[in-house]
């Protein structure tokens, strides 16, 4: 039987639901999320530390959010994977499966993830997000504002990739658009043969 067989895309989905648990821990005041220990924010608050770091640091607070959603990306990536080979997913087989449901069913509270388009063969990824958290309904802005997200899509596809992704939001809320919207692509001189690890 192959590992496709063994893991229907609803097992799959199950595997990623059973890591996808959040613990309160009322004892010692603390949340965990994915086995770390992460701190419950309110919407209205990343828009506040985004907007103080833009005032003081300029187009670099884009940078700084996109580094660490990049961060985070690649460590929710390491996670996933890991939890994916303890029962014996063999990854090459199912690895397009697996991806998708891992970035659609993986609710980190970004919105509602939609891969439009993935090919592992071109390496190129269209992504809608639905209810992005760092839209503020009350504004429009005239460039993107998602840069967390899209350093955190970059960093989770290259992680389960195994490759390292480069891209951009293409559509914006905060604009005006309907969505957000983002085009990601394997960077030219990442190395073509990898795989996840």
């Amino acid at each position: 039987m192959s590992s496709l067989e063994r893991y229907s895309t609803n097992r799959v989905r199950r595997l990623i639901g059973s890591i996808n648990s959040i613990r309160f821990k009322d004892d010692t005041g603390e949340v965990e999320y994915f086995g770390q220990q992460v701190v419950m924010l309110r919407r209205d608050a990343f828009t506040l530390i985004r907007d103080e770091l833009t005032r003081v640091a300029g187009g670099a607070g884009q940078v700084i959010l996109g580094i660490a959603g990049h961060t985070v990306g690649k460590e929710e990536g390491r996670a996933l994977l890991a939890k994916a080979k303890a029962p014996g997913v063999r990854l090459p087989q199912s690895l397009p499966i697996f991806i998708r449901l891992a970035v659609e069913e993986t609710n980190m509270g970004y919105g509602k993830v939609k891969i439009e388009d993935f090919s592992t063969e071109s390496g190129t990824v269209n992504i809608s997000l639905l209810n992005s958290f760092e839209v503020d309904p009350y504004r429009h802005t005239l460039k993107p504002t998602c840069a967390f997200t899209l350093g955190y899509l970059k960093g989770i596809f290259s992680e389960l990739v195994g490759r390292d992704f480069e891209g951009k939001e293409i559509e914006c809320k905060s604009k005006g658009d309907a969505g957000c919207k983002f085009r990601l692509a394997v960077r030219p001189e990442s190395n073509a043969g990898t795989s996840p690890k």
